[in-house]
């Protein structure tokens, strides 16, 4: 059968959940935390300037009697609807870390861990706690789905509300009654529909996700719930959305290994879809050979680490559409000095070095190629007018947890993100002080306090420093 209908994974994980310690966290798992955090906060601070958030705290941001902080404004919100515009912000640039495999799981559950504690003052300690089983959940199921075909559904849509309510379940610190309730009221939000990808809509899956997990837990404490048993029964939430290769049994069977230690996961180097992330390197490896020239180029052959359809799009109707395609990040990865938030934008999009090289790229299916994060790889090779080839394979990009960044590479990214956010050089710097002692601050305020300063920048600095 491909769903065991008679083990109590509901009730075992909000068993889990409700018994979360932060004094039994290995070190290694509140490292990895605070690690991913501090990265998504420098998303949220940038992503914060991009449309769709603008946009979404336009509609949905007037909330003057709110007590949530939402970036990249001075109004606050209910926590519900921080949790929504903050998730927006934090993946407008698909830029936060992904995990093991793919699920965006801090911009499903940082947000609505932020709100929670902002709105009943919980010292980041129990923050930190939540934010690991909020991820240990997600992963977990996610893990145990890696076999399926989604269906057309987003990963952050299906699994990111059942991660965020795990989280948020921690923060207010509900039994193993109320998680299980809440469990029940966050399956039913979930969704999420990959056709979006490449549009303003997909940031909203994972900010949907934190507002689900923050609603769902907040109507639990007051008593509400849904069917205690949503993830396992017949019509549920496991049947309706994985066909018979989920492994139900490996949900619960992993729960005392932290995903977010083993197997981890990435930090994108560049802003833009996982699988991008190896084009990119190997293009720009290519750009350095002694023998290239850009003018020169009369093919540019990818072989992919995952043969997609929807990841092949030739023509790009704008700089957020190439994100996910593999034609636009070969393009971007050999005309460009650097691969950045602006590579991403309009003007880049259509230049003119990169609408000549998108038709010269042609992809290839290498069947070859192993269909794991840890394993894949992917090659590039660059035809000359005058019949040279360069052929450049890239395995691991820097990033990835068998090819990790060093603290200064890490902290890099992140000032890059706050100053482009609006944060000054030196008040990044102070963020990354704070959060790399995180579990030691009596409140956020001072992390708040400072991604609140950058709404009262006009964005000079950060388009000098995107120029």
């Amino acid at each position: 059968m491909p769903h065991d209908h008679d083990l109590p994974i509901t009730r075992g994980l909000a068993e889990y959940i409700a018994g979360a310690d932060f004094q039994a966290l290995p070190a290694a798992a509140v490292e990895a935390a605070k690690v991913a955090i501090l990265d998504g906060l420098g998303c949220l601070a940038a992503g914060s300037r991009e449309p769709a958030p603008s946009i979404a705290r336009a509609a949905l941001g007037d909330e003057p009697s709110g007590s949530c902080t939402v970036v990249g404004t001075t109004v606050r919100a209910s926590a519900a609807t921080a949790a929504l515009l903050n998730g927006i912000a934090l993946h407008a640039l698909d830029f936060e870390v992904q995990g093991m495999p793919p699920a965006h799981g801090t911009s499903s559950i940082l947000p609505s861990v932020l709100a929670l504690s902002e709105r009943h003052a919980v010292a980041p300690q129990r923050a930190v706690l939540a934010y690991v089983v909020g991820w240990q959940v997600q992963q977990r199921i996610r893990t145990a789905a890696r076999d399926c075909s989604f269906r057309g559904f987003h990963p952050p849509g299906v699994v990111g509300p059942l991660g965020a309510v795990a989280a948020c379940s921690v923060i207010l610190g509900l039994t193993a009654d109320e998680v299980a309730g809440a469990i029940g009221l966050a399956a039913s939000r979930t969704g999420g529909l990959f056709a979006n990808n490449g549009s303003m809509a997909k940031p909203t899956h994972p900010g949907n996700a934190a507002r689900a997990g923050v609603e769902s837990a907040l109507l639990a404490a007051k008593g509400m719930s849904g069917n205690k048993r949503i993830l396992e029964m017949p019509g549920g939430h496991f049947e309706s959305f994985f066909d018979e290769r989920f492994r139900p049994a490996e949900v619960l069977g992993g729960l005392d290994q932290y995903a977010i230690v083993t197997p981890g996961f990435t930090i994108k180097r560049y802003p833009s879809e996982i699988y991008m992330q190896w084009v990119i390197e190997a293009c720009r490896q290519l750009r350095r050979h002694p023998a290239f020239k850009l003018d020169a180029v009369a093919e540019v052959v990818v072989e992919p680490p995952v043969y997609r359809t929807t990841l092949s799009r030739p023509r790009p109707v704008s700089g957020l559409d190439g994100k996910f395609s593999y034609e636009y990040a070969a393009s971007v990865g050999l005309s460009q000095d650097e691969v950045i938030i602006a590579t991403f934008d309009d003007e880049t999009a259509f230049s003119a070095p990169v609408q000549r090289l998108l038709p010269r790229v042609r992809l290839v299916h290498n069947r070859d190629i192993p269909q794991t994060l840890d394993a894949m790889w992917t090659r590039v090779t660059v035809k000359l007018d005058d019949g040279t080839e360069l052929v450049e394979r890239c395995d691991r990009f820097p990033g990835c947890p068998e090819r990790p960044m060093t603290r200064e590479q890490r902290h890099g990214k992140v000032i890059d993100c706050l100053v482009t956010g609006g944060l000054e050089t030196a008040e990044a710097h102070s963020l990354i002080e704070q959060v790399e002692h995180l579990e030691t601050l009596a409140s956020w305020e001072p992390v708040l306090g400072l991604l609140a300063r950058a709404a009262r920048s006009d964005g000079h600095e950060a388009r000098r420093h995107r120029g």
